[in-house]
Protein backbone atom coordinates (compact mmCIF):
# COMPACT_ATOMS: atom_id res chain seq x y z
CA UNK A 1 0.00 0.00 0.00
CA UNK A 2 1.46 3.33 -1.07
CA UNK A 3 0.63 6.57 0.69
CA UNK A 4 0.81 9.57 -1.61
CA UNK A 5 0.82 13.18 -0.48
CA UNK A 6 0.49 16.30 -2.55
CA UNK A 7 0.78 19.97 -1.57
CA UNK A 8 -2.90 20.21 -0.61
CA UNK A 9 -2.44 17.43 1.98
CA UNK A 10 0.38 19.33 3.64
CA UNK A 11 -1.66 22.56 3.58
CA UNK A 12 -4.56 20.74 5.24
CA UNK A 13 -2.24 19.30 7.91
CA UNK A 14 -0.70 22.74 8.52
CA UNK A 15 -4.15 24.35 8.97
CA UNK A 16 -5.33 21.67 11.40
CA UNK A 17 -2.06 21.90 13.30
CA UNK A 18 -2.23 25.72 13.58
CA UNK A 19 -5.76 25.58 15.03
CA UNK A 20 -4.64 23.28 17.82
CA UNK A 21 -3.69 24.76 21.22
CA UNK A 22 0.06 25.24 21.72
CA UNK A 23 0.44 22.49 24.32
CA UNK A 24 -1.29 19.98 22.03
CA UNK A 25 0.89 21.12 19.11
CA UNK A 26 4.01 20.24 21.10
CA UNK A 27 2.67 16.81 22.03
CA UNK A 28 1.59 16.05 18.46
CA UNK A 29 4.91 17.25 17.03
CA UNK A 30 7.01 15.18 19.43
CA UNK A 31 4.96 12.05 18.79
CA UNK A 32 5.07 12.51 15.02
CA UNK A 33 8.81 13.22 15.05
CA UNK A 34 9.46 10.17 17.21
CA UNK A 35 7.37 7.97 14.96
CA UNK A 36 9.08 9.28 11.82
CA UNK A 37 12.48 8.65 13.41
CA UNK A 38 11.64 5.06 14.36
CA UNK A 39 10.26 4.30 10.88
CA UNK A 40 13.39 5.70 9.22
CA UNK A 41 15.59 3.62 11.56
CA UNK A 42 13.58 0.49 10.85
CA UNK A 43 13.60 0.99 7.08
CA UNK A 44 17.33 1.71 6.95
CA UNK A 45 18.07 -1.35 9.12
CA UNK A 46 15.97 -3.51 6.77
CA UNK A 47 17.70 -2.18 3.68
CA UNK A 48 21.23 -2.40 5.10
CA UNK A 49 20.69 -5.88 6.50
CA UNK A 50 19.52 -7.15 3.10
CA UNK A 51 22.42 -5.45 1.34
CA UNK A 52 25.08 -6.65 3.79
CA UNK A 53 23.46 -10.06 4.43
CA UNK A 54 23.46 -9.62 8.19
CA UNK A 55 20.83 -9.44 10.92
CA UNK A 56 18.90 -6.17 11.36
CA UNK A 57 19.80 -6.25 15.03
CA UNK A 58 23.50 -5.75 14.18
CA UNK A 59 22.70 -2.64 12.12
CA UNK A 60 20.28 -1.17 14.70
CA UNK A 61 22.90 -1.53 17.46
CA UNK A 62 25.19 0.76 15.49
CA UNK A 63 22.60 3.44 14.79
CA UNK A 64 21.71 6.37 16.92
CA UNK A 65 19.18 9.03 16.09
CA UNK A 66 18.04 12.13 17.85
CA UNK A 67 15.60 14.96 17.52
CA UNK A 68 17.26 18.36 17.60
CA UNK A 69 14.99 21.36 17.28
CA UNK A 70 12.96 20.64 14.16
CA UNK A 71 15.43 18.19 12.60
CA UNK A 72 15.50 14.41 12.79
CA UNK A 73 19.07 13.21 12.55
CA UNK A 74 19.88 9.56 11.84
CA UNK A 75 23.52 8.79 12.50
CA UNK A 76 24.82 5.39 11.47
CA UNK A 77 28.00 4.78 13.39
CA UNK A 78 30.93 3.88 11.20
CA UNK A 79 32.08 0.76 13.00
CA UNK A 80 32.70 -2.62 11.52
CA UNK A 81 30.89 -5.60 12.96
CA UNK A 82 33.15 -8.13 14.70
CA UNK A 83 32.83 -11.60 13.18
CA UNK A 84 32.06 -13.18 16.54
CA UNK A 85 28.79 -11.18 16.65
CA UNK A 86 27.79 -12.62 13.28
CA UNK A 87 27.74 -16.25 14.43
CA UNK A 88 31.18 -17.38 13.30
CA UNK A 89 31.79 -21.14 13.39
CA UNK A 90 35.12 -22.92 13.74
CA UNK A 91 35.94 -25.28 10.86
CA UNK A 92 39.03 -27.29 9.97
CA UNK A 93 40.37 -24.67 7.53
CA UNK A 94 39.55 -21.68 9.74
CA UNK A 95 36.34 -19.81 10.45
CA UNK A 96 33.09 -19.75 8.48
CA UNK A 97 30.44 -17.02 8.73
CA UNK A 98 27.08 -17.80 7.12
CA UNK A 99 26.20 -15.42 4.31
CA UNK A 100 29.68 -13.89 4.26
CA UNK A 101 32.54 -16.25 3.43
CA UNK A 102 35.28 -18.40 4.91
CA UNK A 103 38.30 -16.98 6.67
CA UNK A 104 41.20 -19.39 6.32
CA UNK A 105 43.67 -19.75 9.20
CA UNK A 106 41.42 -17.74 11.50
CA UNK A 107 40.33 -19.21 14.82
CA UNK A 108 37.85 -18.58 17.59
CA UNK A 109 39.68 -17.89 20.84
CA UNK A 110 39.03 -20.44 23.56
CA UNK A 111 37.68 -19.68 27.03
CA UNK A 112 41.17 -19.95 28.57
CA UNK A 113 42.02 -16.45 27.40
CA UNK A 114 39.33 -14.42 29.17
CA UNK A 115 39.96 -11.16 27.33
CA UNK A 116 39.72 -12.70 23.88
CA UNK A 117 37.27 -15.54 24.62
CA UNK A 118 34.88 -16.02 21.72
CA UNK A 119 36.56 -13.46 19.45
CA UNK A 120 37.60 -14.40 15.93
CA UNK A 121 41.34 -13.90 15.61
CA UNK A 122 43.94 -14.36 12.89
CA UNK A 123 47.63 -14.96 13.40
CA UNK A 124 49.75 -12.24 11.78
CA UNK A 125 52.91 -14.28 11.38
CA UNK A 126 54.17 -17.84 11.64
CA UNK A 127 54.41 -17.57 15.41
CA UNK A 128 51.32 -17.93 17.57
CA UNK A 129 51.39 -14.21 18.37
CA UNK A 130 50.66 -11.46 17.55
CA UNK A 131 47.06 -11.86 16.49
CA UNK A 132 44.51 -9.44 15.13
CA UNK A 133 40.74 -9.43 15.49
CA UNK A 134 38.69 -9.97 12.34
CA UNK A 135 35.73 -7.79 11.41
CA UNK A 136 32.86 -8.05 8.97
CA UNK A 137 30.98 -5.31 7.10
CA UNK A 138 30.45 -1.70 8.05
CA UNK A 139 26.74 -0.68 8.10
CA UNK A 140 27.55 2.96 7.32
CA UNK A 141 29.65 2.15 4.26
CA UNK A 142 26.74 2.24 1.79
CA UNK A 143 25.65 5.67 3.03
CA UNK A 144 29.20 6.98 2.84
CA UNK A 145 29.45 5.90 -0.81
CA UNK A 146 26.15 7.44 -2.01
CA UNK A 147 24.81 9.83 0.66
CA UNK A 148 22.45 11.77 -1.63
CA UNK A 149 20.50 8.63 -2.59
CA UNK A 150 19.91 7.62 1.01
CA UNK A 151 19.10 11.14 2.17
CA UNK A 152 16.38 11.49 -0.47
CA UNK A 153 14.81 8.09 0.22
CA UNK A 154 14.89 8.43 4.01
CA UNK A 155 13.67 12.05 3.92
CA UNK A 156 10.70 11.02 1.77
CA UNK A 157 9.84 8.19 4.18
CA UNK A 158 10.13 10.55 7.17
CA UNK A 159 7.99 13.27 5.58
CA UNK A 160 5.20 10.87 4.69
CA UNK A 161 5.21 9.24 8.13
CA UNK A 162 5.38 12.64 9.87
CA UNK A 163 2.36 14.02 8.01
CA UNK A 164 0.34 10.86 8.58
CA UNK A 165 1.15 10.81 12.30
CA UNK A 166 0.41 14.54 12.77
CA UNK A 167 -3.08 13.96 11.34
CA UNK A 168 -3.63 10.96 13.61
CA UNK A 169 -2.43 12.85 16.68
CA UNK A 170 -4.48 15.94 15.84
CA UNK A 171 -7.62 13.82 15.59
CA UNK A 172 -6.80 11.91 18.76
CA UNK A 173 -5.77 14.88 20.90
CA UNK A 174 -8.60 17.15 19.75
CA UNK A 175 -11.08 14.34 20.31
CA UNK A 176 -9.88 13.94 23.90
CA UNK A 177 -9.78 17.70 24.54
CA UNK A 178 -13.25 18.46 23.23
Amino acid sequence: MDVLFDASDFDRVAKIYQRMPADLQKIAFRRAAGRARSVVERDYARFASRTLKIAQKLVKERMKSQLTGTDNILDVKSTQIPLHEMGAQQRGYGVYVRGRSRYEHAFIAKQSSKRAAGLVLLRKGKDRTPTMMLFGPNPANAINRKPADYEDILAEIAAGEFAKTILQQAEYLLGRAG
